[in-house]
């Protein structure tokens, strides 16, 4: 038997989110977390987050790790003066030397992809591991779909856009509501399944967005967890180097 998972993603060093998020796993006796990537980025609490992600089975790398360990050139100038923030913090000079050197060789080491119980996992698309955004909108572009769901032997999972929901073979998107947060997979059928995001939901619902994966029982349960989002808003709105605008969308969830 394969044990239940919690997927989560898109964490964004909101610490706030991500502790509620982790006392809603422990309540549903979930045991194993998977991440599939961006810890860090736009938030205030990254150093937070990677001692968070120590303790987890594994976690992937997402775009924002991508820009802090390479080069921002796809991000946009604010996004970018955030990880140069993000930068300096996992540097802090203040910090004990031995933990800054585990959280960039914990970063160094993540991976773009895993495969298990039948299910791919990774942060945006088969076809780019990390960057590549779909969209609910994208349903209409049928060859992008074709050529992603060829990419797919049966489920895959994702994060990346912020904006949880099922894609499938036909050409459709269901947002958790359309089948009550809860949705059995049929054997045979492919899936690209957006859990949505921890520390930024941008789907006009400021609750942390995470999924529980059941293998053996093919089901995928979303769920929503309140958290003090404006603790957050306001840690931002005291670091000069983080543009404002990070902490106002976390009221609006978009």
């Amino acid at each position: 038997m394969a044990e239940r998972v919690a997927l989560i993603s898109d964490l964004h060093s909101n610490v706030e989110a991500l502790e509620q998020v982790l006392k809603d796993i422990d309540s549903q006796g979930v045991k194993t977390v998977y991440c599939l990537g961006d810890l860090i980025g736009y938030g205030p609490n990254p150093r937070e987050m990677i001692r968070h992600a120590f303790d987890w089975k594994w976690s992937l790398r997402g775009n924002h790790e991508d820009a802090l360990l390479f080069l921002a050139l796809d991000f946009n100038p604010e996004a970018a003066q955030a990880i140069d923030w993000t930068r300096n913090q996992l540097n802090d000079p203040k910090a004990q030397k031995e933990e800054n050197h585990r959280m960039w060789n914990f970063l160094g080491d993540l991976q773009e992809l895993r495969e298990e119980n039948g299910a791919l996992f990774l942060h945006a698309s088969p076809r780019n591991h990390t960057k590549e955004y779909v969209r609910p909108h994208d349903v209409q572009d049928r060859e992008k779909m074709e050529e992603i769901f060829s990419m797919i032997k049966h489920i895959c999972f994702c994060g990346h856009t912020h904006e949880p929901g099922v894609f499938t073979q036909d050409l459709k998107f269901y947002p958790p509501r359309a089948f009550a947060n809860k949705v059995k997979l049929t054997e045979g059928r492919k899936y690209y399944v957006n859990i949505g995001s921890v520390g930024q939901p941008r789907d006009r619902d400021t609750r942390a967005c995470y999924v529980i994966w059941d293998p053996d029982n093919q089901v995928v349960e979303y769920r929503r967890v309140e958290y003090e989002f404006r603790k957050t808003m306001d840690k931002i709105f005291a670091i000069k180097t983080i543009p404002k605008r990070f902490g106002e969308r976390l009221e609006a969830g978009r």
